[in-house]
């Protein structure tokens, strides 16, 4: 029996992230800490009119540590890395005219919004982040616990989707 959930539970606990931490044994008087703090970001394209929105930026400082390893290793690697990142965001599009470009007058931004950030461990973006379009949301201002990797580059892709389809119409 001890088996059966030492095989069924022990890798489902070795894959997860390890908690974020608060505090550290060797810092008592420190904690880590992390927020959304609000922000004015300009959003452009080339040959389009850029524009200014509201958004938040995640600012704070989390806990990471490295402890010497030996060889041969006799006991797991102790290395932990948390950083201050988005914990909830949504998507919104954001519409730049584009008066210099007859072809395109208009380009569709996707801009993530954060919602609220955390301390979270600092593999979980590159995790979450995948090269392709199966995270967008499909329909906008719609709130996500995940985001594309590469925002830029899947802009441009969202853009030369819409020119396409635009084409075809």
């Amino acid at each position: 029996m001890l088996s059966f959930l030492l095989g069924t539970f022990l890798p489902a606990l070795v894959l997860a992230a390890p908690p974020p931490i608060n505090k550290l044994a060797l810092f008592p008087d420190k904690s880590a800490w992390c927020e959304a703090k609000n922000i004015t970001q300009i959003v452009g394209h080339n040959g389009c009119e850029s524009k200014s929105i509201q958004n938040r930026a995640c600012l704070g400082q989390c806990f990471s540590y490295s402890v010497p390893n030996t060889f041969p290793q006799s006991t797991e690697s102790l290395v932990h890395c948390d950083s201050c990142m988005p914990a909830q965001s949504l998507w919104e599009i954001v519409t730049l005219d584009c008066p210099s470009n007859e072809d395109i007058p208009r380009v569709d931004k996707l801009v993530e919004k954060i919602l609220h950030c955390s301390c979270q461990a600092c593999g979980k973006e590159q995790a979450l982040y995948q090269n392709n379009e199966d995270n967008l949301p499909s329909h906008p201002q719609q709130e996500v616990d995940e985001a594309p990797a590469h925002h830029h580059h899947h802009q441009q892709q969202h853009h030369h989707r819409q020119q396409e389809e635009e084409a075809e119409e």
